[in-house]
């Protein structure tokens, strides 16, 4: 990190202060301890505590090599199973750590589901898959229920006895994966406008360093705050891209330190686009928020409707291919739905595949339907 302080993400007159003190280089700047900047150099208490803010946020910037990169992303330790094949399936594997994801769709086609149901599988036990790991839910809407948590722990834990090969591991069941537990690993706020928003993410920067082994935050949703927004007033919507920026800036912040997965709800809004040669004005469905967060998501999930059945689709990534799922809402919560005389008879094989493949610590899985 022997680098000029004037590279620094640091108001200019900081940087000015420093360089007048002859602290020009990072590593300079890392040598020295807080009390020395404040009594030796007239730095105030305030500034300090920038500075070494934007210090700790470069410590965590780690390089590694491409071979290190794909081994990161096919390593199934990095991702929170949905414990639907076809999803897991369509996902490379589940819900991907170390990026930011969109849930996407309209009022009433599951997203709060996958989100609560996501809280509870981040904590299944290692021997079974899963992480073991702690959850963040922000919720902006109020629709989070905890009493469709416990029906979604029920069957989930229900659907790991009858499908895994338990053995001696019934205890392990029994003493570490009990409501009590599932409920008290979910870190829960309510917010109720983009001021809290804010507030809260500032707050997790906080529980993070309490509770490392925290592996998903849920916003439920990120649009819901900004609702009020009046998009017509200039002052408003750089408030709103100032809010949002911030937001990003965390989350990466704590990604590159934790190794979490960050997943987002958005709503859809309708975008009117016009043919300057016809005249002519046409409307679509988009996600909410516009071009700048349009860019902040590694994943994008949009979740909609197709014949009355509800289909979850990848619209947006890097790595995998846009592909498409039926899906229904059972008590366990996001589950695979197959159609006849379709193109679900190729899901159908991938999942028979998934099931083969997925190793899941010596846990032994029987291949058979689940019933609602």
């Amino acid at each position: 990190m022997n680098r000029h302080v004037t590279s620094l993400p640091i108001p200019n007159h900081l940087k000015t202060k420093l360089v007048k003190n002859g602290i020009e280089s990072v590593t300079e700047l890392k040598n020295l301890r807080p009390t020395d900047l404040i009594k030796d150099f007239g730095f105030t208490r305030t500034e300090v505590s920038e500075l070494y803010e934007t210090l700790d946020m470069y410590k965590s910037i780690k390089s590694m090599s491409v071979f290190e990169l794909l081994q990161q992303k096919t390593d199934k330790s990095n991702f929170i199973k949905t414990l639907t094949p076809g999803l897991d399936k369509i996902l490379g594997g589940g819900l991907p750590l170390g990026k930011i994801s969109e849930l996407c769709g309209a009022a009433g086609v599951g997203k709060t589901q996958v989100c609560m149901q996501l809280c509870v599988n981040v904590q299944i036990p290692e021997v079974f898959g899963g992480l073991g790991a702690k959850a963040i839910y922000i919720d902006t809407e109020g629709s989070f229920m905890s009493n469709r948590v416990v029906e979604i722990f029920n069957a989930t834990g229900n659907l790991l006895k009858q499908n895994f090969n338990l053995n001696n591991r019934n205890e392990l069941i029994k003493h570490n994966f009990t409501i009590d537990k599932i409920l008290s690993n979910i870190f829960y706020y309510r917010c109720v406008d983009h001021v809290q928003l804010l507030a809260c993410f500032n707050n997790i920067k906080i529980l993070m360093e309490k509770h490392p082994q925290i592996k998903l935050v849920v916003i439920d949703s990120l649009a819901y705050p900004f609702r009020f927004v009046d998009f017509k007033d200039s002052n408003s919507m750089t408030m709103k891209t100032n809010i949002l920026n911030n937001i990003m800036s965390i989350s990466y912040e704590l990604i590159n330190k934790y190794n979490i997965a960050i997943l987002v709800t958005n709503q859809m809004t309708t975008r009117i686009t016009r043919d300057v040669m016809s005249n002519l004005s046409s409307s679509n469905l988009v996600p909410a928020l516009g071009e700048t967060w349009a860019h902040s998501a590694n994943l994008r999930i949009l979740l909609s409707w197709k014949n009355s059945k509800r289909q979850a689709s990848v619209c947006k990534s890097s790595y995998l291919p846009d592909t498409s799922i039926f899906y229904k809402i059972t008590e366990r919560g996001f589950e695979d739905e197959f159609l006849e005389n379709d193109s679900n008879d190729t899901i159908k094989n991938n999942t028979n595949a998934f099931l083969n493949d997925s190793d899941f610590t010596n846990a032994q899985i029987k291949r058979k339907k689940f019933d609602d």
